[in-house]
């Protein structure tokens, strides 16, 4: 009964905003940034590393990833860290759309709703695509095009390997991450970046190793 009523409040919630804000207003409305940045001017190896680290299944996945939940809540457990949240790339788009980053078990679930109106009105690729505009990279970036900029000087299409890896990590927690003060905890989450691309095949450990090594200011 009690979750029932939880799962009512969220979804009352979800009516709330999307309300007060339709959904295709709300995409709209971030498209019109002046830095927003299309999916086909962003380096495609970023996106890879992106999909690797955050939701694996993304492309072949539609709703909830309840795998991947159990697997976030295990690791954190046995970590006795927060070091995953389980939330798929189209859960976090419907947050950062209406949501600011303070949790809530009633936002949690508006976010459920809010990911399947999502999904049923754009495609996979705009998804991704308002996700890496939308996130924040720690030092006042948010938005891959200012991250990249204020990083290392470089449109989104022209990132090495070893900063789009670098990059591609920082959103899960930027104030711990960002690269100002936070290098060397920002170089230890780029390792699970490559890790998890090692292990979805799209590149070998032996890459990822020279990867790791780039001099990403040079």
């Amino acid at each position: 009964m009690a979750l029932l009523i939880l799962i009512g409040s969220g979804y009352v919630q979800y009516r709330i905003v999307i309300q007060k804000t339709p959904l295709t207003d709300a995409i709209a409305n971030v498209r019109t940034s002046e830095n927003y940045v299309l999916l086909d001017d962003v380096d495609p190896f970023f996106l890879q590393a992106v999909v690797a680290v955050e939701d694996r299944r993304f492309y072949q996945r539609a709703g909830l990833d309840i795998r991947s939940i159990g697997r976030a809540m295990w690791t954190n457990l046995k970590n006795f860290d927060f070091l995953e949240g389980g939330s798929t790339i189209g859960q976090q788009v419907g947050k950062n759309l209406y949501f600011d980053f303070r949790f809530n078990v009633l936002r949690k679930i508006a976010e459920v709703f809010l990911l399947y109106d999502i999904e049923n009105t754009i495609s996979k690729d705009e998804t991704l695509e308002l996700y890496v505009n939308m996130n924040y990279y720690g030092d006042g970036y948010t938005g891959i095009r200012r991250a990249s900029v204020g990083y290392f000087g470089k449109l989104p299409s022209e990132l090495t390997l070893g900063q789009a890896s670098l990059l591609a990590g920082l959103p899960q927690s930027p104030s711990r991450f960002q690269l100002s003060n936070h290098f060397e905890r920002a170089k230890n989450r780029q390792k699970k970046v490559l890790g998890d691309m090692v292990d979805l095949k799209i590149i070998t450990q032996q890459q990822a190793d020279e990867i790791y090594m780039e001099d990403v200011y040079e």
